[in-house]
């Protein structure tokens, strides 16, 4: 009998962190369960640490890209190799609580007991604790800005919610940057395939927002969510989760996958399978226009002729995404008199 949740794990160079999170996988209090780790042509031992790991528990699979394929289409490598009911993504980086897919499981069974009119919960929403190590060194100001980005959530809808409710919810409804990450949250397997047909033409590989195209494709093909007040994820702030490459190749290759994707949501939302739903183009308009004062944000620190464009950038992106976060980098800026660039 197949599992009932498919636990998937890309991993690339996490060797630092790989054992902390296969940990909290295998050692879950419900051991109906497949945990599926996907190689995505790291450099480091990570793969090598989780053969350890599958060579001790069979519910434990490996799969290898041929290529380095980035986290978008090693994430659906991992959904072609699952057989589970449901399907939680979880960051190479981070770690389950112990009880997480039990709870999982129970939300999921007694809401079908409960809503006679559903046929399973298509979506079901939970909390994460934010989890800084003592070890981490993380310069003060990135760490407020990552808070502000993406610690506040869209307010929490504990639900449930049926059909344009769903992506009306998590992009339209608040002013708060969207909570489209894919990692607090479990789906039917059968919704992520059926997005995945949606999504097999996005061939080149992702290292930015790639969050935002599939969780896109996924709320507007949903039928069913609720949200539990639970926190059963534990989201780990690491350099490299905030200071991410910074040379001007990684810089620009980041502001191209933006364009992309902003692109694509455009695209998208004609798709037959997505332009019943009344809300698609307006959320994929307003996400391509918050994508645009991202990309324009990413020179604020630029020189040009020997002078700042931290203002005029600042302004510039103010036109797209009218941002309360932009807002205060311009306070900031204009009191400190040009010292203090957030």
């Amino acid at each position: 009998m197949p599992p009932f949740i498919s636990i998937i794990i890309p991993v690339f160079n996490v060797e630092k962190y790989i054992a902390r999170c296969l940990e909290s996988c295998i050692n879950q209090t419900l051991k109906d369960i497949e945990i599926i780790i996907v190689d995505d042509c790291g450099s480091d031992k990570s793969i090598e640490i989780a053969k350890g790991y599958a060579s001790k528990d069979t519910r434990i699979k490996i799969v290898s890209n041929l290529k380095n394929l980035g986290t978008f289409h090693t994430r659906l490598e991992g959904v072609k190799n699952a057989v589970g009911r449901y399907i939680l993504f979880v960051d190479s980086d981070d770690f389950l609580e112990l009880d997480a897919c039990e709870v999982l499981k129970n939300i999921a069974l007694n809401t079908l007991k409960l809503k006679k009119d559903i046929d399973d919960i298509d979506i079901i929403n939970f909390k994460s604790n934010f989890i800084l190590s003592k070890t981490t060194r993380v310069n003060k100001k990135d760490l407020l800005l990552h808070k502000t980005r993406y610690i506040l959530p869209t307010a929490f809808n504990k639900g449930p919610l049926k059909d344009e409710q769903i992506a009306f919810n998590f992009f339209l409804k608040s002013y708060h940057f969207p909570k489209f990450t894919l990692w607090d949250k479990a789906y039917k397997r059968s919704l992520v395939l059926k997005s995945m047909e949606v999504l097999k033409s996005i061939n080149r590989p992702l290292s930015m927002a790639e969050d935002m195209l599939m969780f896109y494709v996924i709320s507007l093909l949903a039928k069913s969510y609720i949200g539990i007040d639970k926190r059963l994820y534990n989201y780990c702030l690491n350099p490299s989760s905030i200071t991410k490459a910074t040379s001007e190749a990684s810089l620009e290759k980041k502001k191209d996958d933006m364009t992309y994707i902003g692109n694509t949501l455009l695209e998208l939302s004609k798709n037959n399978a997505l332009k019943s739903n009344k809300y698609a183009y307006k959320i994929a308009f307003r996400m391509s226009e918050n994508l645009k004062s991202i990309n324009i944000l990413e020179d604020r620190f630029n020189i040009k002729d020997g002078k700042s464009i931290y203002l005029k950038k600042c302004k510039e992106s103010l036109k797209h995404w009218n941002r309360n976060l932009t807002y205060v980098r311009l306070l900031a800026y204009i009191l400190s008199a040009g010292k203090i660039k957030l």
